[in-house]
């Protein structure tokens, strides 16, 4: 599976997973370069939009992506 188109600008990894490098380098392993419909990010991305997806939203939150995606 190709790398996610979002992960060069996810303020996720590159604000939030900063001063955790080898966490951040793990998970991005999973859903950035892995099945980034598994994340949580990339599915509130997908539905709304980039400006809807919350800074602090963690991809493996996905039952908050979609309530989230619920509430629009």
């Amino acid at each position: 599976m190709a790398e996610c188109e979002c992960v060069a600008g996810c303020v996720f990894f590159n604000d939030k997973m900063a001063n955790m490098p080898q966490l951040a380098e793990s998970m991005k392993k999973k859903y950035c370069k892995g099945d980034n419909t598994q994340c949580a990010r990339f599915v509130v991305f997908k539905k709304l939009g980039k400006p809807k997806v919350p800074a602090d939203l963690f991809p493996n939150q996905m039952e908050k992506a979609k309530s989230i995606i619920v509430t629009g």
